[in-house]
């Protein structure tokens, strides 16, 4: 193991190797005569960092020495949180933020004085090192492996990621694969072309329907057998863990290029596996990468909706991305070749809504809409860029996703024909301004399961509607509880408002429950059927609800059958009484 031989070829700062002398951050371990802060430990952390850059491939331009930073020692000293020093910090270099600077850190180095015991309790000893940089790894949501050394020993430890999050004994590290480096041998990769639209070869396919079914799978086959195989996954449990996965790969695609546009240097996705590729680090990279998706659309919609947004976000703070490294692997290698956000609407709306009907029909015993039923619903009311549509029982959005379609391609048949016919340069996904205006602030929903609105929020990202206004809350609730007592409509408050839509598709669960008294007193005060010879009922199953309506209807259908044999009996009697009168056999008075 490289960290085994200490020469403390670093003792004399002036042997430092000219390009490590160069680097601005080394600059923290010198006074101002050149010499080392600290002359014990100093030379040792110099040693950890010439092996990282030279035997493990970390870029010197990854890492951040004598890091502040805020932490907490549990127990240790009262459990009073202290200012410590992090010796060295390598970061992802995958990861950048706005302004190019590296922000997630994947290693910590904690060095020590050479003359300080392995596992010796004196002070400033190896049992003080080793809870300090226990405190800096547990500050940390993205540190994976920590390094302790005083040069003639050295530890090496795997954080586990799950509770409590302690340091593990392992052998080695595997060796640090760059950005720069994974660009070169990655199979997808973003690179600038300027004979691509908008400047970017992105190095992924479009699914096609079949091939898109094919890496979703269901219980037997694809990512949910992964799933199900590898973590025991239920069947819900498993749509929630792939509509996670499908969350941050769409987002990675969008961060990556926004990254090549900003270094100008080819970049591979985190998305991305290889032969060199180190399943631990993939599965921080994937889950960190589902963390800066999640800060993503919270910053997005706060654009729009303000900060309040806890009943609007797909996913909350306790919502994590975390498997075995090895089903993180498998989840990736069947993604990675493939673009979320270049294939159509009608791909991936279609076979996401093949795979979630799937399941939830086969394994969960749950139904949901058919889709030519949706497709009925939409064409009838033929919603235009000037509507405002909403479900207020949404589940997945499939009602909102298809009329978004309809939408789209009504407006792309009408941005042709104002072009004389001619489709070129139009786009079939956002074809003109009006629909983009349709598609972020005309589409609302409600849905009561938080679960269900991950796959809901998801749906929508997929087909373009970021903005959609989708909510977690009971729409069976009082009105003015739902809207905070604000009653005005449109157009100033389109929604759920009084007024505030002007069509509603929406499939209500008959199967569940309504066991509510005061949504049940609601509902009776409007005469609705919940109240029965003056009384509310309780409770109301809503498949109650179903069979009263078709009971109405029924009533409703033979009254509406009388009247009419009514009708015809006097349409011909009247039409006796015209013919004996032109035969001149009755009086016409």
């Amino acid at each position: 193991m490289p960290f085994s031989d200490f020469t403390n070829p670093h003792q004399n700062p002036a042997d430092i190797p000219q390009k490590y002398r160069q680097y601005i951050n080394l600059q923290k371990l010198f006074k101002a005569d050149g010499s080392y802060v600290r002359p014990a430990e100093d030379p040792v952390t110099m040693w950890a960092l010439q092996i990282l850059v030279e035997e493990y491939g970390v870029p010197i331009q990854a890492m951040e020495l004598e890091l502040n930073a805020d932490f907490a020692e549990g127990t240790y000293q009262g459990g009073r949180r202290y200012q410590g020093r992090a010796d060295v910090v390598v970061y992802d270099d995958r990861y950048a933020d706005s302004v190019g600077n590296l922000d997630v850190a994947f290693i910590m180095v904690e060095a020590m004085e050479p003359s300080k015991k392995v596992g010796g309790t004196e002070g400033e000893g190896w049992v003080d090192h080793l809870n300090r940089l226990n405190a800096y790894m547990s500050a940390s949501p993205s540190a994976r492996y920590a390094i302790l050394t005083n040069g003639k020993h050295t530890v090496i430890y795997r954080r586990d990621l799950d509770y409590p999050r302690k340091l593990e004994i392992i052998g080695d590290l595997q060796k640090y694969e760059s950005a720069r480096e994974a660009a070169q041998h990655s199979f997808y990769t973003v690179i600038l072309n300027a004979s691509e639209p908008d400047g970017i070869q992105t190095g992924l396919t479009p699914l096609s329907r079949d091939k898109f079914r094919e890496v979703l799978g269901d219980t037997r086959s694809g990512c949910h057998s992964i799933l199900r195989d590898n973590e025991g996954l239920q069947p819900q449990e498993a749509v929630d863990a792939m509509v996670k996965f499908l969350f941050a790969k769409w987002y990675d695609e969008q961060a990556t290029i926004d990254l090549v546009k900003q270094t100008g240097e080819s970049r591979a996705y985190v998305f991305s596996v290889s032969n060199e590729t180190d399943p631990e680090r993939l599965l921080v990279q994937v889950r960190d990468t589902f963390e800066k998706a999640k800060q993503w659309e919270k910053e997005t919609l706060a654009k729009k909706f303000g900060v309040d947004l806890g009943a609007r976000l797909a996913f909350n703070e306790a919502d994590v991305l975390q498997f075995k490294p090895h089903t993180t692997m498998e989840i990736v290698k069947r993604l990675q070749p493939w673009s979320l956000r270049k294939s159509s609407a009608d791909v991936k709306g279609g076979v996401f809504e093949d795979f979630l009907s799937k399941t939830f029909r086969d394994d969960l015993g749950q139904y949901f809409t058919p889709t030519p039923v949706i497709n009925l619903m939409v064409g009838i009311l033929q919603p235009t860029v000037n509507d405002y549509v909403g479900d207020p029982a949404c589940g997945s959005a499939r009602m909102l996703t298809h009329v978004l379609d309809y939408v789209r391609k009504q407006e792309y048949a009408k941005a042709i024909a104002n072009n004389g016919g001619n489709p070129e340069g139009i786009n079939p996904e956002e074809p003109t301004q009006e629909f983009i205006k349709f598609r972020d602030n005309h589409l609302f929903g409600a849905e009561y399961s938080r679960n269900v609105m991950h796959v809901a929020r998801v749906n929508t990202l997929m087909n373009g509607a970021q903005y959609a206004d989708l909510k977690v809350m009971d729409s069976l609730e009082r009105l003015s509880s739902i809207t905070g007592g604000i009653t005005e409509g449109l157009p100033e408050r389109p929604g759920f408002y009084l007024g505030g839509l002007r069509m509603i598709l929406t499939n209500p669960p008959f199967g569940s429950k309504l066991t509510n008294e005061n949504v049940l007193k609601d509902f009776a005060a409007r005469d609705g059927v919940t109240k029965k010879k003056g009384k509310v009922v309780k409770p109301v199953p809503s498949v109650d609800i179903q069979q009263n309506i078709v009971k109405e209807i029924s009533v409703r259908r033979t009254e509406f059958q009388r009247l009419n044999s009514e009708a015809e009996d006097l349409l011909n009697e009247a039409k006796t009484h015209v013919e004996r009168m032109i035969l001149g056999w009755e009086d016409v008075t």
